[in-house]
């Protein structure tokens, strides 16, 4: 059995009681607000909590933007990309017409992701020189610019890739969100369901319900997870000061 890494957080702890092994490649799938960005913020929270590395690819958004949100869950960003900690791959910048003024202390290395070799180059690159081997976690966010820009099969090919060099050949837990808010993106979810190792779902609650809670409340399902045990259904999950927990409500008839 591959090496677990068990999560502080106290959802994590909830749904993973034995955590998840270290080789995985995780899907966060969900529709846009539906809490992915806070459940990929915490993972990052927890694997450098216990020291390790954290590679970030930054798709989505630029790399301040993704910093500032890591800050707002009480990551020390400055601290922990001084001791090279925590490292990012910005593959949003190329989109820029003029060229950015600075870059940041965490950026490491930039991409444009169109090729997907490109992209998986880079996170070889980046982890091969930190010596990232059983340890830390790679965040890609997301994969929704691949998708954009490969067909099918590529993008396929691209997961695969992904999960063949970094997951498995070097033991490195990898944890990409996916925003599947249409059908046609939720096709590309089955297209590599059968590939990755987990597939995590987060959902918005309906505003009949969310209305009558004064807290953000998503909801969590773990829809696949290899070779480690977890919570069946839906979980409701909140943020407090302390970080992200499972959260329950009680109903009145």
């Amino acid at each position: 059995m591959a090496d677990n890494i068990v999560f502080k957080q106290d959802l994590f702890r909830y749904v993973f009681p034995s955590g998840v092994p270290r080789d995985s490649f995780i899907v966060v799938s969900g529709e846009g607000g539906s809490g992915k960005s806070v459940i990929l913020a915490h993972i990052v929270k927890d694997v450098l909590a216990y020291g390790e590395p954290v590679i970030y690819i930054a798709l989505d958004d630029d790399p301040d933007t993704v910093l500032s949100s890591l800050k707002s869950f009480r990551v020390d960003v400055d601290s922990v990309c001084s001791e090279r900690l925590l490292q990012v791959i910005d593959g949003f910048s190329y989109l820029l017409i003029a060229k950015k003024p600075y870059m940041h202390k965490c950026v490491v290395e930039t991409i444009t992701p169109e090729k997907p070799e490109n992209l998986v180059l880079a996170l070889i690159k980046v982890a091969d020189s930190i010596g990232l081997v059983k340890k830390g976690a790679i965040i890609i966010d997301s994969l929704n610019e691949s998708m954009i820009t490969l067909d099918p099969s590529r993008f396929v090919f691209l997961v695969k890739s992904i999960r063949a060099n970094l997951s498995k050949a070097r033991g490195i837990l990898t944890v990409a969100s996916l925003h599947t808010s249409t059908q046609s993106l939720r096709d590309y979810l089955f297209l590599v369901e059968h590939i990755v190792d987990g597939i995590i779902e987060t959902q918005s609650l309906p505003p009949e319900v969310s209305q009558h809670i004064p807290i953000f409340v998503r909801g969590l399902i773990v829809r696949k997870m290899k070779r480690t045990p977890y919570k069946q259904g839906v979980v409701l999950f909140g943020i407090d000061e302390e970080g992200i927990k499972p959260v329950m409500i009680r109903t009145t008839s």
